[in-house]
C-alpha cells in the first residue's frame, strides 16, 4: 500500500510589490466575518457585467499581463469586488531577477512551452494567453470602463471549475488570511489558460515571495488521481530576504502536547494542546498544515481516507472559528495575540487515516502533517504524547519513555522528548521488541510480526558502535533512547527524533534473493539514518533550501564510518560514487534548490535531487575536509554540533563558524559549490 498526500507542498507565502488593475468595493456593512464565512465567499465568486477592453495592463512585482482586446468582468466575493475575469487576447511576462535561481529558472523552463531568455533584469518567461483571472487584495483599484460587452459568466464558471482542480491549498484561505490577520497587506493570485501553458502566479502574505507555476496532470493511471492538476514552480523569488537567510515564521509551535486512541482498524482520534508563539506582529488569526484526506492503495484499489478537524479551542476554553480543507487549516483567534506571546489551543481530531501498507500489521503516522503544525521554520517544539492502541498491536512514538503498560484491551505508551524537535512520528503494529542499554543509550529494536534474536543481536551492536564513533567527533549522542523499527518494505530507511524505520533487508541480509538486491549499503544507510539524529534532529534545517545540512552531512558521516568500520578502499570507492553521480546534476541546478529541479520524467527529478543532495553535497564536505585537514575538520563539526544543537542552522553561519575558526573567509568557497553550480575538485 502507498499513501499520497492530497496537496501538493505549499510554496512560501508571498508580498505584492506593485499591482496595477481594477479597484475593489469597499468591505460590506454589517458585523465582522469569521473565517468560515469568508472562504465561502471568496471560493464561491461570480463576475458581473462584462465591458469591453481595449488595451490594459494588470502587473504584480515581476509579472505582467498586457489585455489587448477583449472583454473582462468584476470578479465578486459576495457583492465585493475582488479582481477581473478578463477573455481576449493576451501576453503574459515574469521575469525571475534572482541570480540564484537563474539557472534552475532555465533549466525548469525548459519542460515547459514558455520561451526563455536571459536579459539584464533576470531569466524572462513569457506566453501568451486567451483568459485570465486576476485576484488582487490589500491595493486600491480603478473600475473598468467601456462599452457594455457580452456575458463572461459560462466562461468564468467553465475556468473556475477546472482550476479547482489543483491539488494544492485552497486560494480562499489565502484571501480570508489576508483579510482576517493583515488587511493591508497586498494578496495577488492570477490564473491564465489559453497559452501554450496553463500558469498560477501567485503574492501571498506569509514569507514573502511570488511565484510562478504550470500546471500538469497526473500520470498515475487512477482515475481518481488524474482528475487533478498539480502544479510544477518554475520560479519562486523571495521578497525582502536574500535567500542565504533562514525564513522568519510568522508562528512557532513551541510545545504539543498529544492524546492518540487507535482502533484496531483505520480509526483513530487524537486530541493535540498546542503553545504557538505569533512571530513579526500581533495574530488574529493562523494557518496550519493539517492532512484531511490520504489516499491509500491495495493492489489496483484505491481508498479515500479522511482527517477531520472536528472543534478548536483556546485556552479559555472559548470554541474558535476555522476552516480545514485541502491539508491545511484556518484559525480565527478570540482576540487578537500579541506578538511573542504564547497562545494554547486544543485541536480535537478524528478520522480514518490510520493505513496499513500493503494490508500489513502495522500503521505510521510519519513526517506528514497528521497534526496541525505551521511551515518548517516554524516547527521548534517540545514533545508530550500518550498512545493507546489496541492489543496485540505495539506503540511507538519521539520520546524518552515515560510509562509503557496494558490497560484493559490496550496497549499504553507515554513518551517525552524536553528538546525542541520537529517531525515527531508515531507508529504501532505487530512487532517483538528487545532493547539494551549501551553506554547511556537503550537501544531497541522492533522486528516485524516474529522474533529475530540474530537480527536483533546484529543491529544492537551495529547501532552501538555508529554510536560510539560519531560521539569521538560530533559529541554525545543527542537522544537518550533510538527505537530502531522494521518496516514490511525494502529498499529505504528515515529517522525522525529518537526513530529509524529500515526495511526489512537490514533484518535478513542474507536470507533470500530479493533481499541480497537491495542489502548492498546496509551498513552506510543505517550509519545515515543514526546521523540524523545529529543532522535534523539536534541540528535543524530551516527551509528545504537547508536540507543538505541533513542529508549530505548524514552521508558523508555515514562514509566516515565505513572508512573506520571497514577501509579507507570502502570510503574511496564512496567518494567515486558521490562524484560520478553528482555529474548529473550540477550543471544546471545548485543544491539549495534540489527540491524543485522540474522535468517531465520523474526518475530524472529523483536522481537530480538525489545526485544534488547525497551526491554533490557529499563531495563538497569531502573537498572541505580535505582543505581544513583532520584536526580542524573534525574541531569544526564538533563545533557546529555543539553550537547549533536544538536550534535552526543554516549554511551562512557554517561559513561564519569557519571563518572564526581558521581567519578566513569560506563564503567564495559556498557560493562556488553551494550556492553555485560548480563542482569541486577531488
Amino acid at each position: 500500500m502507498q499513501t499520497y498526500n492530497a496537496r501538493m507542498k505549499k510554496t512560501p507565502r508571498a508580498l505584492l510589490l506593485a499591482v496595477v488593475c481594477a479597484a475593489a468595493a469597499p468591505l460590506r456593512a454589517g458585523a465582522p466575518e469569521n473565517v468560515a464565512s469568508l472562504v465561502e465567499r471568496f471560493g464561491h465568486l461570480s463576475v458581473g457585467d462584462a465591458k469591453q477592453v481595449k488595451e490594459m495592463t494588470l502587473s504584480s512585482g515581476h509579472f505582467e499581463c498586457r489585455l489587448s482586446g477583449g472583454s473582462a468582468a468584476p470578479v465578486l466575493a459576495g457583492d465585493e469586488v475582488v479582481g477581473i475575469y478578463y477573455e481576449g487576447a493576451g501576453t503574459m511576462t515574469y521575469v525571475s531577477a534572482d541570480p540564484l535561481e537563474a539557472s534552475l529558472v532555465a533549466f525548469n523552463a525548459k519542460a515547459s512551452s514558455l520561451k526563455p531568455e536571459k536579459t539584464e533584469q533576470g531569466v524572462r518567461l513569457t506566453d501568451r494567453f486567451a483568459r485570465v483571472l486576476w485576484i488582487s487584495q490589500g491595493r486600491a483599484m480603478a473600475p473598468l470602463d467601456g462599452a457594455a460587452a457580452a456575458s463572461l459568466t459560462a466562461s468564468f464558471a467553465k475556468q473556475r471549475e477546472k482550476f479547482h482542480r489543483i491539488d494544492a491549498a485552497d486560494p480562499a484561505h489565502e484571501l480570508a488570511l489576508q483579510r482576517l490577520d493583515a488587511p493591508s497587506a497586498p494578496v495577488v493570485r492570477a490564473e491564465l489558460e489559453g497559452g501554450s501553458e496553463d500558469v498560477v502566479y501567485q503574492l501571498d502574505v506569509d514569507d514573502p515571495s511570488e511565484s510562478l507555476a504550470i500546471l500538469r496532470k497526473s500520470t498515475v493511471n487512477d482515475p481518481e488521481l488524474r482528475k487533478y492538476l498539480y502544479p510544477e514552480y518554475l520560479s519562486i523569488q523571495l521578497v525582502g530576504r536574500d535567500r542565504r537567510d533562514p525564513p522568519v515564521p510568522r508562528v512557532v509551535l513551541a510545545d504539543v502536547d498529544l492524546e492518540i486512541r487507535a482502533s484496531d482498524g483505520d480509526k483513530c482520534s487524537l486530541t493535540a494542546v498546542e503553545t504557538l508563539i505569533p512571530m513579526g506582529r500581533p495574530m488574529s488569526a493562523l494557518r496550519l498544515e493539517l492532512e484531511n484526506v490520504v489516499y491509500a492503495t491495495f493492489g489496483n484499489n484505491l481508498t479515500t481516507r479522511s482527517e477531520r478537524l472536528r472543534r478548536v479551542t483556546d485556552e479559555k476554553g472559548r470554541e474558535l472559528a476555522f476552516d480545514h480543507d485541502r491539508g491545511e487549516a484556518v484559525v480565527q483567534l478570540a482576540e487578537t495575540a500579541p506578538m511573542n506571546a504564547p497562545i494554547k489551543l486544543k485541536f480535537e481530531i478524528d478520522g480514518d487515516f490510520l493505513v496499513h501498507p500493503d494490508g500489513s500489521s502495522y500503521w505510521e503516522l510519519g513526517i506528514h502533517p497528521w497534526f496541525p503544525q505551521p511551515t518548517l521554520a516554524g516547527q521548534f517544539y517540545t514533545f508530550h504524547s500518550v498512545v493507546r492502541v489496541k492489543k496485540p498491536y505495539i506503540p511507538f512514538a519521539s520520546g524518552q519513555t515515560v510509562r509503557r503498560s496494558a490497560e484493559g484491551d490496550e496497549n499504553v505508551l507515554e513518551t517525552r522528548f524536553d528538546k525542541p524537535i520537529c517531525f515527531a512520528v508515531v507508529l504501532a503494529g505487530r512487532y517483538e521488541v528487545e532493547e539494551e542499554a549501551r553506554n547511556g543509550v537503550t537501544i531497541r529494536v522492533a522486528t516485524y510480526a516474529i522474533k529475530n534474536p540474530r537480527a536483533v543481536k546484529q543491529l544492537t551492536n551495529l547501532a552501538a558502535n555508529i554510536i560510539q564513533y560519531y560521539e569521538a567527533f560530533l559529541g554525545p549522542f543527542p537522544v537518550p533512547e533510538l527505537n530502531i523499527i522494521e518496516i514490511n518494505d525494502f529498499g529505504f530507511g528515515q529517522a525522525p527524533p529518537g526513530t529509524m524505520f529500515i526495511t526489512k533487508e537490514a533484518f535478513n541480509p542474507l536470507i533470500e534473493e530479493v533481499n541480497q538486491l537491495y542489502s548492498q549499503g546496509v551498513n552506510e544507510r543505517f550509519a545515515h539514518e543514526i546521523a540524523h539524529q545529529y543532522w535534523g534532529t539536534a541540528v535543524k534545517m530551516p527551509s528545504s533550501d537547508e536540507q543538505w545540512l541533513t542529508e549530505s552531512f548524514a552521508e558523508y558521516c555515514a562514509g566516515l564510518f565505513l572508512k573506520t568500520y571497514k577501509n579507507e578502499a570502502t570510503f574511496n570507492a564512496l567518494v567515486t560514487h558521490w562524484r560520478s553521480r553528482a555529474t548529473f546534476a550540477t550543471t544546471e541546478v545548485p543544491i539549495p534548490l534540489a527540491n524543485r529541479a522540474y522535468t517531465r520524467d520523474m526518475d530524472t527529478r529523483y536522481f537530480i535531487r538525489t545526485g544534488l543532495l547525497y551526491n554533490k553535497g557529499p563531495a563538497v564536505i569531502r573537498a572541505l575536509h580535505k582543505e581544513l585537514g583532520d584536526e580542524t575538520f573534525f574541531t569544526f563539526l564538533k563545533s557546529y554540533q555543539k553550537s547549533f544543537a536544538w536550534k535552526l542552522a543554516s549554511t551562512k553561519k557554517m561559513s561564519a563558524l569557519l571563518q572564526y575558526m581558521t581567519k578566513k573567509d569560506y563564503s567564495p568557497f559556498f557560493e562556488r559549490y553551494y550556492w553555485g553550480i560548480e563542482m569541486p575538485r577531488d
